[in-house]
């Protein structure tokens, strides 16, 4: 099919705006190609423009408008020439993903990857069934995803790029054990590398504890609110930006577990440790019950960091300098919750995150010594010395990031 003349220009501005991320003005040059188009008699090509144009809304966020556009080249796509109908089916998966409809823009991605293989056209089959694919993650999770990639990479041609990259995405759902928690999610629509990716992976302990994509800023569940207000008395949007501020101040934790780490000298043994404490609390006038408590609380971090080098989350000779790694590890995922709660926008959590990055990576040198002031932090605040579940999933999940090749603390390096 041939686009001529005026129409054709307008095409391909549009697509230069695409190209260009300036998804409004490529909506409204699609939109006057297909006007165009219609005027000349050429409603098939129209058609296809109209499907672009459709796609170039969503993109644009005006996703109401670009379904109700798809509605109207669905009614009238059965007397469509067949390679028309399958780039309406490619187009529509993008406007249902961007509405939250991800098993119906699977079935379209899916559809438009068999039209375009019967048509002979494999670049364009390819493409569409890896939008399916990864569609089909996110609408199924990775627990239930295998079926349905394992159905639709039998369909593929084998031995292109999107072939091998499908079975990856099957590979990685199929070697998950069969839960929802301590596994290794990467959405591959997500920030794949650089400085946010490197700041979003400060905040994976709690995506593999939850079974959540640790590279996703956005795209949450839809249940941020409900896990503020549950989990952290967060109501509204100024409750949020409090414990967030708090979170990247490492202001969240108890001081005093700060405090007892930075009194600890450099080759000094427990007892002058524990004179060195209470000697700062001896200088301001602190009660004897709190002093006891804070000298114990030395103990205590001995005998997790012990317990740590025994385990690998610590090398032979190695202890926690600083538990701030707790909070800010948290920070990156309250900028998540924040933005599926509506508390935020993407440019305010995507600032929050990379706030929460930077300070980590000033305070610890790698990402192991990070691991293990997150934990020791969080085993303070929960665990209270049992090494019970707590501790348990907070190992896997150390050893999760710190062993799986497709981590982000494999594939970044710190900083």
């Amino acid at each position: 099919m041939t686009v001529q003349g005026d129409a054709g220009a307008l095409v391909e501005r549009a697509r230069k705006y695409e190209r260009q991320g300036r998804a409004g003005e490529a909506a409204a040059a699609f939109a006057e190609a297909a006007g165009a188009m219609e005027a000349r008699g050429d409603r098939t090509a129209a058609a296809a423009a109209r499907a672009r144009y459709a796609r170039a809304l969503a993109a644009a966020g005006d996703v109401g408008k670009a379904q109700r556009a798809l509605d109207t080249l669905d009614r009238g796509a059965a007397s469509l020439p067949a390679e028309v109908r399958a780039g309406l089916d490619a187009q529509a998966a993008h406007v249902l993903a961007a509405a939250g409809r991800y098993g119906e823009a699977a079935r379209r991605a899916w559809a438009a990857m068999s039209a375009f293989g019967a048509l002979g056209d494999p670049k364009r089959s390819g493409a569409a069934g890896l939008h399916a694919a990864r569609l089909i993650v996110r609408d199924a999770g990775p627990r239930d995803a295998p079926r349905p990639l394992r159905e639709l990479l039998a369909q593929m041609p084998p031995g292109g790029a999107e072939y091998r990259q499908v079975a990856k995405l099957l590979a990685d759902a199929e070697r998950r054990p069969d839960r929802d928690h301590d596994v290794l999610v990467t959405d591959p629509d997500g920030v794949p590398w650089g400085r946010l990716a490197a700041a979003l992976a400060v905040g994976a302990h709690l995506a593999v504890g939850n079974g959540t994509a640790w590279n996703a800023l956005g795209g949450g569940r839809g249940d941020g609110r409900a896990l503020l207000e549950r989990d952290w008395g967060v109501a509204d949007a100024r409750g949020w930006r409090e414990r967030m501020d708090a979170l990247l101040d490492a202001g969240d934790s108890d001081p005093a577990i700060q405090m007892v780490l930075d009194q600890r000298g450099r080759g000094s043994g427990e007892r002058e440790w524990r004179a060195a404490i209470a000697a700062w609390c001896g200088e301001r006038d602190i009660a004897e019950e709190t002093v006891r408590e804070v000298v114990g609380l030395s103990g205590t971090v001995l005998r997790y960091e012990a317990r740590f080098r025994a385990d690998g989350l610590l090398p032979p000779d190695g202890r926690v300098e600083s538990v701030h790694g707790y909070d800010l590890g948290r920070a990156v995922n309250m900028a998540r919750w924040g933005l599926d709660a509506g508390y935020c926008d993407a440019d305010e959590a995507e600032k929050c995150v990379l706030t929460a990055g930077r300070r980590a990576h000033q305070i610890y040198p790698s990402w192991e010594s990070f691991s293990a002031g997150y934990v020791l932090g969080r085993m303070l605040r929960f665990d209270e010395g049992e090494f019970g579940e707590w501790y348990e999933r907070s190992l896997a999940g150390h050893r999760v990031l710190a062993d799986d090749p497709d981590s982000p603390w494999r594939r970044m390096a710190w900083g």
